[in-house]
């Protein structure tokens, strides 16, 4: 098992660091080059371009990885390969709830390309980053 995080848009590195030494399992940060990333962990940079880095994370992904993105296409093919998928925002997602969420990006992309008003995203929380923390802990507590 490791913790593998689409660095892009994950917060609370350090602290999912603590939590991997915590519980003795490798964390590896893939992000592209465009993005700098310092910490102690160990960091893979890919090519920068559309998906670039979800499909080097797929790549590595292996079942049984806990794997920590907000791209619901990713996560969808993660969840077919037997990983855990964590979204940033600390909830779960997995074959029962993935459709809804790959539908709403549908109806969301449709609505940007017919140029109607979308809602804006909610403004990261601390409730987030708390449920983000637990939901880790708590997957990987379960896999042990």
């Amino acid at each position: 098992m490791r913790l593998l995080i689409d660095g892009d848009a994950c917060p609370n590195k350090e602290e999912l660091y603590q939590l991997a030494l915590d519980y003795n399992i490798e964390m590896i940060v893939f992000c592209d080059y465009s993005h700098i990333i310092n910490g102690e962990y160990e960091t893979i940079y890919c090519d920068v371009g559309h998906d670039e880095v979800d499909q080097i994370i797929y790549k590595e992904a292996h079942r049984d990885d806990i794997i920590i993105t907000q791209d619901y296409g990713l996560a969808s093919l993660l969840i077919l390969k037997g990983a855990s998928v964590i979204h940033v925002n600390g909830f779960i997602l997995d074959e029962d709830n993935i459709y809804s969420y790959l539908a709403s990006r549908y109806e969301s992309a449709k609505a940007r390309r017919s140029k109607k008003k979308i809602k804006q995203m909610k403004k990261r929380s601390s409730d987030m980053q708390e449920n983000l923390l637990s939901c880790v802990k708590f997957t990987i507590e379960s896999h042990n």
